[in-house]
């Protein structure tokens, strides 16, 4: 059956069903950057001594360096948004996944911020800066981040089709078939339009009766 004939109803239900999943396109490649450099960070020196994967496993090294909790949670969220649900993103391409990583990688970086300050500012600890590790877990959460918001804020082509589909589709629901003839009547009858009207010349006309009667009123008093 070809979908030019399907009804309004059913074009809408095509179209939702295309929002559940995401078109990545070339994005992917942002993606799956992102989650490169986050698992290469984990091997690489967060700070002097310790490596990320030991930040982010709780491990006795960490915690006698005193890594402090904005460290612990960047590793954390970073695993769960940067690594897994994007990877979950890129395999599955669910709407609701990107979603969902778009906004731990988002927080990720939020608390980037939050450890970097943390660590310059703790007097408990002897080494107040991040190392080679943590700066490229900050740039994978980056990528994510970017890859992800191309992809969530922007309808993919088959959303497209099928919303112009509908468009065309002489059987709409009662609210589209109210908005197309609101239209056709505002396109049709543009003296019905409040925002087509050139009332120019009557309020030109009532400013100068309010003159008028001002002037009056003057002479009068």
């Amino acid at each position: 059956m070809s979908e030019k004939s399907l009804s309004g109803a059913e074009l809408a239900a095509l179209e939702k069903d295309a929002a559940k999943t995401v078109e990545l396109g070339n994005k992917k490649w942002y993606l799956i950057a992102g989650i490169v450099l986050y698992i290469v960070a984990l091997f690489l020196p967060h700070i002097r001594g310790v490596m990320g994967w030991q930040v982010l496993t709780l491990s006795s090294t960490a915690a006698d360096a005193n890594i402090t909790l904005g460290e612990y949670g960047f590793y954390w969220l970073g695993a769960i948004g940067v690594f897994l649900i994007s990877l979950g993103t890129v395999t599955l391409k669910k709407t609701w996944m990107a979603w969902v990583a778009w906004i731990f990688s988002c927080v990720t970086l939020v608390f980037a911020v939050f450890a970097i300050w943390m660590r310059q500012t703790s007097t408990s600890t002897q080494v107040n800066y991040v190392n080679v590790g943590m700066i490229l877990a900050i740039i994978g959460a980056v990528c994510a981040v970017w890859g992800l918001s191309n992809v969530i804020l922007a309808r993919s082509d088959r959303q497209v089709e099928l919303a112009d589909m509908r468009a065309e589709n002489p059987d709409l629901d009662g609210v589209a078939a109210t908005q197309r003839a609101l239209l056709e009547q505002q396109q049709t009858s543009p003296e019905n339009n409040p925002l087509l009207v050139d009332d120019r010349r009557a309020r030109v006309a009532r400013r100068r009766e309010r003159a008028q009667e001002n002037t009056a009123h003057q002479k009068e008093s």
